[in-house]
């Protein structure tokens, strides 16, 4: 111990710490700065009685300094103690983070379809040096030049390595609380598709105030939800096709608002997708619907199924909805690795009847006689149907033994090898429902010309959910539309009765 004294202070080197002793009242008068404030933070904490007490709390240095609660002062407390109780490296944080920017800045322009969360998760793994918050990373993503970004993106499209869906992306920075009101403007200014017309911003204000206003755009939207079509409406609401058509897409803000409107749900969702052929091109509706009351949470149209679409898609739901309790897919390996990236430590769950649908499929396509055939197929629904745990898993080495390899393989791979999933004996019967009320929606349509009219007709169709089950709502639009009052303003009679004579005569002709 090494101990040094000046009048009434006194230094002891102890080991590998200074205890400074001032014996006299004393008065410390410094800067206004950020960066001393958040010295002094750590000063006053350290500060301690000669029995070697704290003098004061956190609560009570947030309170000497006018922070907001005690976590405050004691968050940069811990920041101090994180960089080795060392002054200098606990201030010089900033400058070594703002050294990071043109790794962030390169990363996304190289993935920028990926999402913020998924960039912050990649970046501290890639750059385990700089210790920062996903907040943090959020400010210095928003920082990015627009114009670059913009570049970016052409060249991937033009390339053919990416979807045209830059929208979604930016939408999450412009949406980020850390995003600054320039960079907003300057993304705005490069990229003004993003930012909704101020007919659309009126509109949706207008409805938001008294949705019976738009009665009749409501009432056409739940009627072609319900299957009905244009040539019908005009005939019903005594109106053109061509107003029945604006009708129907004067309302497209409809689906944010229902989505804004949700306020519960039961945390296990099941998701799965509907094929849909849209001028030509196979697209996909993906879907996440809520297990226990079988009501859609969330839809989107793509264009593809790859993991990265999924991973997107699950990254949105998780923005509107926070992480769930379980998940229930089918076996894609898109979906599984996309849950993986964004909901790792969710117990994800395998649809069974999808696994004994394709298993069974095998099998009859298998050169096998029809009696063995038979076997194997009764084995195979005892995998997932038999009572005890030892029973199923000996149906499922039994048809491994007798089966062809491929049934084989399958069986080993398929449903051993992901065995955990298939544990609890779930199915995905929920989203099957949802998909077959789209194809209903969407049979005996003349082609379907644009994923507007797909995305607003799905909307409708959700519409049409949220009036049958409100459970997951609470105060909300929903609840003020008077659907039977604007029927019978808006449906005339004499013309329904005319449509029902007509359809009846040709029918006995």
């Amino acid at each position: 111990m090494v101990e040094k004294q000046a009048d009434s202070i006194s230094v002891k080197e102890v080991g590998d710490t200074l205890s400074i002793d001032v014996n006299c009242p004393s008065r410390l008068i410094i800067k206004n700065t950020p960066n001393n404030r958040k010295v002094l933070y750590v000063l006053l904490r350290v500060l301690k009685s000669q029995n070697g007490k704290n003098l004061l709390t956190f609560k009570k240095i947030s309170l000497l300094f006018g922070l907001h609660a005690r976590q405050d002062s004691n968050n940069f407390f811990r920041e101090f103690q994180f960089f080795g109780e060392d002054f200098y490296q606990y201030l010089e944080r900033k400058r070594k983070l703002k050294e990071a920017f043109p790794l962030i800045e390169k990363q996304i322009l190289k993935y920028p379809l990926t999402s913020i969360k998924e960039h912050y998760r990649l970046f501290l793994k890639e750059h385990p040096k700089f210790k920062m918050s996903e907040s943090s990373f959020r400010k210095y993503a928003s920082d990015i030049d627009a114009v670059k970004l913009k570049k970016r993106f052409e060249q991937l499209t033009t390339k053919g390595e990416i979807k045209p869906d830059k929208e979604q992306f930016l939408k999450e920075i412009i949406a980020d609380e850390n995003t600054s009101k320039d960079i907003r403007k300057q993304i705005i200014k490069v990229f003004p598709e993003l930012e909704p017309s101020d007919k659309e911003v009126s509109r949706e204000i207008s409805f938001i105030k008294d949705s019976n206003k738009f009665g009749k755009n409501l009432l056409v939207m739940l009627l072609i939800g319900s299957g009905l079509n244009y040539k019908i409406l005009s005939i019903l609401m005594g109106v053109s096709k061509a107003t029945i058509h604006n009708m129907f897409y004067y309302l497209t803000f409809l689906k944010r608002l229902i989505l804004g409107s949700i306020k519960w749900w039961s945390g296990k969702i099941t998701t799965d997708e509907k094929w849909v052929r849209i001028n030509g091109t196979w697209h996909y509706v993906i879907s996440i619907i809520d297990d226990v009351t079988g009501f859609p949470l969330y839809f989107q149209v793509v264009s593809d199924l790859q993991k990265n679409t999924w991973k997107l898609f699950f990254d949105r739901f998780y923005k509107l909805y926070g992480t769930p309790k379980l998940i229930i897919s089918d076996g894609s390996d898109a979906i599984a690795g996309a849950i993986k990236m964004v909901f790792p430590d969710v117990n994800h769950q395998l649809c069974k009847f999808h696994k004994l649908k394709n298993l069974t499929r095998k099998i009859y396509k298998s050169n096998h006689s029809y009696k063995k055939k038979q076997k194997m197929v009764k084995l195979a629904k005892g995998i997932f149907d038999n009572s005890t745990y030892f029973s199923r898993k000996r149906a499922a080495r039994r048809l491994m033994e007798i089966g062809s390899p491929e049934i084989s393989r399958y069986v080993k791979n398929s449903i051993m090898g992901k065995w955990k999933q298939l544990t609890k004996g779930l199915t995905s019967n929920s989203a099957e429902r949802w998909n077959r009320k789209i194809e209903k929606v969407i049979q005996g349509r003349y082609g379907l010309k644009s994923e507007k009219f797909v995305n607003q007709l799905i909307t409708s169709l959700w519409l049409k959910e949220t009036l049958i089950d409100k459970r997951h709502f609470g105060k909300s639009f929903i609840q003020n539309v008077n659907f039977t009052k604007i029927s019978q303003e808006n449906l005339q009679t004499s013309n329904i009765i005319e449509f029902f004579k007509r359809n009846l005569l040709k029918k006995v002709a």
